[in-house]
């Protein structure tokens, strides 16, 4: 018998590969393309303010946990914000004035809503921030167009960026006058592109942040019409005009019960409003150039001008749009207009940029001459913003601006917060009040029982008898607060907290 050998064992069968669908393919084609479409510095422009946003935000945001802001103004327009939110009287008590007799901020009327849904602080510091990044945004569309490069383009956003007064911006936490930054830009790179929708909405924007922004907006239109378009520049300087006229001389004093706005009394000899500061600067230009060569104002403008690496003055005609605001700026007697790190010089960056960015386009004929000038800007605005600025690449990041070390105290000062009631009246001192704003009643101690900043003169400074809490740090008080709070606490007022410094007194029965 023969054997017959058995057939092998079959070899395990592979599964079958999974089918592709032409859908599949498609998708991947696509994926492939859009990768392959996507602009490179449209990548490092998101990335630099991406960057540029959230150092900033978190920077912003340790500052106010630490209680390091304070109530001008971010308690001014917290308080604000959440009255109208409430659909309450906007009278801030923090400065004594109506909302919008403080300044007509009526873009603050579309923020309160999300205060219903929570918002507060950290809001108004977003919606700054973000406007802020999309000015830097307007600036690369603007450069992009003007010297046809985007990587040149580029690097004109990080100018913006690096400049020190722009960074100081978010450092004041919020002000209207910053938010208007991003608009105005826009309106800008707009109105040279010729798209007047998108100028249209820019510049209405731009108006509701605040009155002044007006004179920036009107100087704007005025250069759209010698430039490109007489009808659509008349009618937006011609607006601008009439709304700057209503707000502050109308509107405002209307909110103020008949007073003139409070910042008529910052011109001294020149006059107490627009039209005598104008006057008087025409009928007596010694008087005014005097003033406005004085050794602040040349430092001023030189801080102002010296990050652009002084190209602005190749671009006057772009620049014109800020000369309203320097000239306030430099006629002024408030020594804040002429510091870099605040919001008077918002709208000044604005024009020194858009103005750089011409300069180059005018005088760089040539492409190697366009970038040696862009590299030049950038080299300067970056040393500013080493020397100057208070980025996490300045000498001044670790001076006390931003409190990167925790601070024992905080905790009694959060504690304090903490105990008072949220509906209860309080007068507390100025870095406790932006944690105490939403309320009706919130005031900057030692008001209401002694006049430092009430109102436009101190007109109508309430009854003491209406504060039912007091908080206050005791090592930030003045010999006649320390004198007040002792007489307030012989039979007034009671100690609820008093921790490391930090004193918390409620009223037990009322004053003379």
């Amino acid at each position: 018998m023969v054997d017959v050998a058995a057939d092998p064992p079959a070899a395990t069968a592979a599964p079958p590969a999974p089918k592709r669908s032409a859908s599949d393919d498609v998708d991947v084609t696509r994926l492939v393309e859009w990768a392959r479409r996507r602009d490179p510095a449209r990548w490092a422009l998101a990335g630099i303010v991406v960057v540029w946003s959230l150092t900033f935000f978190f920077l912003c945001k340790l500052r106010h946990d630490r209680f390091g802001t304070f109530s001008f103004d971010l308690g001014i327009y917290d308080q604000g914000v959440w009255l109208l939110s409430r659909f309450k009287d906007p009278f801030v008590t923090v400065r004594g004035l109506n909302l919008f007799g403080h300044h007509m901020n009526l873009i603050l009327l579309f923020i309160a809503p999300f205060y219903r849904l929570g918002g507060g602080t950290e809001l108004l510091l977003l919606v700054q921030i973000v406007s802020q990044a999309l000015g830097a945004v307007a600036v690369f569309l603007l450069a992009r167009d003007r010297l046809a490069d985007r990587w040149l383009a580029v690097a004109m956003a990080a100018v913006l960026l690096l400049n020190p007064t722009y960074q100081f911006l978010t450092w004041e936490y919020f002000h209207p006058d910053a938010v208007a930054i991003g608009p105005v830009l826009f309106a800008y790179w707009a109105a040279r592109s010729r798209r007047w929708r998108w100028f249209a909405v820019a510049v209405v924007v731009a108006l509701l942040c605040k009155e002044d922004v007006a004179l920036v907006v009107a100087a704007l239109g005025l250069l759209v019409a010698a430039r490109s378009s007489v009808r659509i520049g008349v009618i937006t300087a011609t607006v601008s005009a009439a709304w700057y006229l209503a707000a502050t001389r109308l509107l405002m004093p209307a909110a103020l019960g008949g007073l003139s706005p409070f910042y008529d009394q910052f011109f001294g000899e020149l006059g107490s409003n627009a039209g005598e500061v104008v006057r008087n600067t025409l009928s007596h230009p010694g008087k005014a150039l005097t003033l406005a060569t004085e050794n602040d104002r040349m430092s001023y403008y030189r801080m102002m001008f010296a990050p652009y690496a002084f190209l602005p003055f190749l671009s006057l005609s772009s620049f014109v749009i800020a000369l309203p605001i320097l000239a306030v700026n430099a006629l002024a007697t408030f020594p804040y207009t002429r510091d870099y790190r605040y919001h008077y010089s918002s709208m000044i960056v604005a024009a020194l940029t858009v103005a750089t960015v011409e300069a180059i386009a005018r005088v760089g004929r040539t492409a190697s001459l366009r970038r040696f000038l862009v590299g030049l800007v950038v080299v300067t605005s970056f040393g500013a913003s080493v020397a100057w600025g208070p980025s996490p690449v300045g000498i001044k990041f670790r001076t006390g601006y931003w409190p990167l070390s925790p601070n024992p105290r905080t905790a009694s000062m959060s504690a304090a917060v903490k105990i008072i009631p949220k509906n209860a009246s309080v007068s507390a001192i100025f870095s406790l009040t932006p944690h105490l704003t939403h309320r009706t009643r919130i005031y900057d101690f030692p008001e209401p029982w002694e006049h430092v900043n009430w109102g436009v003169n101190g007109e109508h400074l309430p009854n003491p008898n209406v504060v039912e809490w007091i908080a206050v740090d005791m090592t930030a008080l003045s010999e006649a607060d320390h004198q007040l709070l002792a007489r307030l606490q012989e039979g007034q007022f009671e100690t609820r907290l008093d921790q490391d410094g930090i004193l918390v007194l409620q009223r037990v029965r009322a004053g003379p």
